[in-house]
């Protein structure tokens, strides 16, 4: 048995299906909802528990049932959203040990939480993508590349929310796709082939604004040509978005130059 999961605080109640009513109460509890910041520690030490083949079924029937609250039934900023926002990280812990139906399951929900009206949710969508590209980024490649082609705003948004994730970024194969895949749905936006609700869009464009910088950061040479491709543009979406990653930190410190490079080019 995994030493680390003996030592998480959740092991013991998880072990127990008589234990669960505890477990829901002392999670709603611990959240810190109604607010503006859930208890992001709490639900990762429970995610955390839930790395590793050691799940029985009882543990992963209660994380398919709280992935399946509706906002009725977990409201926004109500102790009990935080039981789903919970199980959804947990369930990308425990993808890499899963058997295949049940990591069916997990990317099922992780698609649905894509396109939650519940902002915390699609927040745990991208962290439970996260937890599962560390581990697997193949799995991860292979379901953005199936939903790519039809993906709407939202679950453009959660793409590049969760590759936006330094751990996964070590290897350089890695960081170039996440800059393709976001050239893709940059030029998706500036050719209008998707069409965008105001909301919808606003979210998307609020994830580009700082995702790309973490891409470009890691490939500068590819990254900066993308922004330059984009800089040109008159679509003020665009622009928009590329001021935005040439402003942060991580590329206006490091990489002066290219930046006041692509400035000039959007101000030509």
């Amino acid at each position: 048995m995994n030493s680390k999961v003996t030592k998480n605080v959740f092991y013991e109640d998880l072990q127990e299906a008589g234990r669960f009513g505890e477990l829901e109460q002392r999670l709603m509890g611990e959240s810190n909802l109604p607010g503006p910041r859930a208890n992001l520690g709490a639900a990762s030490t429970f995610a955390d528990a839930f790395a590793s083949d050691w799940v029985a079924s009882e543990a992963w029937e209660l994380l398919v049932e709280w992935t399946g609250k509706t906002e009725a039934e977990a409201p926004t900023d109500d102790p009990r959203e935080f039981l789903p926002f919970c199980a959804l990280q947990a369930m990308g812990s425990y993808y890499r040990y899963a058997e295949p139906a049940r990591q069916e399951t997990i990317l099922e929900r992780c698609r649905a939480a894509m396109n939650d009206a519940r902002w915390r949710m699609r927040e745990a969508a991208a962290m439970a993508l996260q937890r599962i590209g560390e581990q697997d980024f193949g799995a991860l490649r292979t379901l953005f590349d199936g939903m790519k082609d039809t993906a709407n705003a939202l679950e453009q948004r959660a793409f590049v929310a969760a590759l936006a994730h330094p751990p996964m970024l070590k290897e350089q194969a890695n960081v170039l796709y996440a800059l393709e895949l976001s050239e893709e749905i940059l030029d998706q936006i500036a050719a209008g082939q998707t069409r965008y609700g105001a909301e919808e869009f606003r979210v998307l464009s609020k994830g580009l604004e700082y995702a790309l910088s973490v891409f470009v950061e890691r490939a500068p040479e590819q990254g900066f040509r993308m922004l330059a491709k984009f800089a040109v543009t008159d679509d003020k979406r665009m622009q928009k978005i590329v001021k935005s990653n040439l402003g942060k930190a991580r590329l206006a410190k490091k990489f002066s130059q290219d930046v006041e490079r692509i400035q000039v080019l959007m101000n030509a």
